[in-house]
């Protein structure tokens, strides 16, 4: 009977489960920096970020993630407005990610290349929303 659903399946159907679960790493990844950051850990250095201190960057990051993981619950049901939002959260995550790639350069462009993915599948998986 499993046989019978998977075959059933649409092609694109485990492309955009994969790309809400991936969305939702990114934002639990993004909140973590956020609470990181409130916490003035060591790691960050006030000196190598772009502009504004910590609390902003913290704030802002935390932020996104909560975004995002709202986001990706909406890409998992397969929502219209999920696709269009996290478009939008990833193009904006993805030039958010390029201020802050002086603190932490792999992660960052690990990030990037996850947003990018995101973008790519949500575009063109589109006919799997509603």
């Amino acid at each position: 009977m499993g046989g019978e659903r998977a075959a059933q399946r649409e092609a694109g159907e485990g492309w955009v489960s994969f790309i809400g679960v991936l969305f939702a790493l990114l934002g639990a990844f993004n909140a973590l920096d956020g609470v990181v950051a409130l916490a003035g850990d060591a790691q960050f250095r006030e000196e190598n970020l772009f502009f504004g201190d910590l609390t902003f960057w913290g704030l802002t990051l935390l932020g996104i993630g909560a975004l995002q993981l709202l986001t990706a619950v909406l890409i998992l049901r397969r929502n219209a407005n999920g696709q269009g939002l996290g478009i939008l959260l990833c193009a904006f995550n993805l030039i958010w990610q390029l201020f802050f790639v002086a603190v932490f350069p792999i992660w960052s462009l690990l990030i990037i290349a996850a947003d990018v993915l995101i973008i790519y599948g949500l575009c063109i998986h589109d006919r799997h929303f509603k």
